[in-house]
């Protein structure tokens, strides 16, 4: 068993190790397809239809040579870099008003105006300049006593509601995982919440991660990763005797079955009792 642990073990560590490198590699291909399917084919087509304009050589023979040279990257990269100048231009005074323009026509569209509003602000909230500044990590019992959550806390609460009750009072924005996107923005009395030392990043981490990337304060070291699994075997040894013990006990018992020859004898009995009669008739 415990041969199968350590292969177990070292195979899910082996995992861990390489997940983050295949999920980026899994991204970037991910990323350039996308490119490709949707911008870089057109892009190829228009730079072979140019070439052969401006050489006279046949289209088919430039798009062979396309292919056999593996020349589709150019499309990639000249749909990149045409990305690049296109969000630049809309980073502009003249840009931003276009975009305004586009946005006022898509409002009036019955579908689109339900679904453009979300993704505006999941790209505000990501590449906007006016960032919310989250000032310290907390804990807080959330949504009910007993149950802890972490929290950021953005700032003070209402004046009006903290006067009223006589607490001070905190606005603590607690996100969902794996998507720290969403959340709840709570009010939270100041002696309710515990600070927690670790920073921003690392609290985003471990709610991306839904609890498996710890800050480097909380992660346990070699010995006592070792001792946290012997610890494990042990009571996983023990659970097992304490399984085949009460097996043990609940088998029946043969020993404790009734045993014939110790039952009454009824012709014993009866001679007992008709003794005293025989008795009587020799008198």
């Amino acid at each position: 068993m415990r041969v199968v642990r350590g292969i177990k073990r070292s195979f899910w560590r082996g995992v861990a190790a390489l997940l983050p490198t295949l999920l980026t590699v899994a991204v970037l291909g991910f990323g350039l397809s996308a490119v490709h399917t949707y911008a870089g084919q057109y892009v190829n087509l228009a730079v072979q239809h140019v070439l052969a304009w401006a050489s006279g050589i046949p289209l088919d023979d430039i798009e062979a040579w396309f292919d056999r040279y593996w020349l589709g990257w150019v499309g990639v990269v000249v749909a990149v870099i045409g990305l690049c100048v296109v969000a630049y231009f809309v980073g502009t005074f003249l840009g931003s008003q276009i975009v305004r323009f586009f946005e006022a026509s898509i409002m009036r569209l019955p579908i689109l105006n339900r679904i453009y509003p979300g993704a505006k602000q999941v790209s505000d909230f990501f590449f906007s300049e006016h960032k919310v500044e989250f000032r310290r990590v907390v804990a807080l019992q959330y949504p009910r006593q007993g149950l802890w959550s972490l929290g950021f806390v953005t700032g003070r609460s209402f004046r009006v509601l903290s006067q009223r009750i006589g607490r001070d009072l905190l606005s603590v924005f607690v996100p969902t995982a794996p998507t720290p996107v969403t959340g709840f923005v709570i009010t939270v009395p100041r002696d309710e919440v515990i600070d927690l030392p670790i920073s921003v990043d690392e609290a985003f981490q471990y709610i991306i991660s839904v609890g498996v990337i710890m800050p480097p304060a909380e992660r346990l070291g070699s010995l006592e990763v070792a001792l946290l699994v012997d610890g494990e075997q042990e009571e996983d040894a023990a659970a097992e005797q304490a399984k085949l013990k009460d097996d043990v006990t609940d088998t029946p018992n043969v020993t404790d079955a009734p045993d014939e020859t110790d039952a009454p004898n009824e012709t014993d009995a009866r001679d007992v009792a008709d003794a005293p009669d025989e008795a009587d008739e020799t008198r």
